[in-house]
């Protein structure tokens, strides 16, 4: 099973788009709300130097935040999708 990690705080609109995506497509993941557990900040902080909201982790590598996630749903390449790939129409 794929690990999946994001780094969340409350009111962030893109950490609710992200989790819904994730939720959507059925992956689970771990959440970390950086203000509930403000030692997670500092876990953040030794794996990225990105600053914003929400970052994602996939198997423990940083792809960024929820624009990112998106691309990779986007390219299919999200862990999991099962996604036929489209026919193609050359003859």
């Amino acid at each position: 099973m794929t690990t999946i990690e994001i780094y969340t705080r409350p009111g962030c609109g893109y950490c609710s788009h992200a989790r819904h995506l994730l939720h959507s497509k059925g992956l689970p993941f771990v959440e970390y709300d950086v203000y509930q557990n403000p030692q997670q900040v500092h876990a953040l902080r030794a794996r990225t130097e990105r600053r914003t909201y929400p970052q994602i982790f996939i198997e423990g590598l940083s792809i960024g935040g929820y624009e990112e996630l998106l691309s990779l749903e986007a390219q299919n390449r999200l862990p999991g999708n099962n996604r036929p790939e489209p026919a193609s129409t050359d003859l």
